[in-house]
């Protein structure tokens, strides 16, 4: 008879115990990682610390400057919602980008994308500003919706007092 790994083996059949043991060690070795990290990745206090004190926690408190930056960020998707490339332009999206988008929209007639932007994630510096938001594209598949939602972060640019996107990723 055949043996492998000290397991002994009938008929060539492959050891159940080997492919536990497999699994076994390689969800430990994720465990010890996953512990490492908060450790070795993160900016969290050490043991009996704290980042923030009660006195310390801030909200966020809308200012008159982001409004400009949503009605950027409104524009943007106005023009995608009318798949119009000419708007998404006016918007500040580069022409090669907008090419892009009337491609998608010629492939996908029916699809929609749209952007969840929570306020607290909007940082305005000077004539630059960044927002995080979830973009979530919805298409036709075998005529069924389908939609695929991802993080983009857009940047904006403000320039002679407008603001337009800069750029998304």
């Amino acid at each position: 008879m055949p043996s492998e790994g000290g397991v002994v083996c009938r008929n060539g059949e492959i050891s159940v115990m080997k492919s536990a043991g497999l699994i076994l060690t390689f969800i430990s070795g994720f465990g010890l990682f996953a512990m490492s990290v908060p450790n070795t990745l993160s900016q969290t206090p050490g043991r009996g610390e704290s980042l923030l004190s009660a006195s310390d926690v801030v909200t966020y408190q809308p200012t008159e400057e982001a409004m400009p930056v949503r009605s950027a960020l409104n524009q943007f998707d106005n023009a995608l919602a009318l798949h119009d490339v000419d708007l998404l332009e006016s918007a500040g999206v580069k022409r090669a980008d907008a090419k892009r988008w009337q491609k998608f929209f010629k492939d996908n007639p029916h699809a929609t994308v749209t952007d969840q932007c929570p306020d607290s994630d909007l940082l305005i510096s000077d004539n630059t500003a960044t927002w995080t938001c979830t973009e979530t594209a919805t298409i036709l598949s075998e005529g069924k919706p389908r939609a695929f939602a991802h993080v983009i972060r857009f940047t904006f640019a403000r320039n002679n007092g407008i603001w337009t996107v800069a750029d998304r990723r």
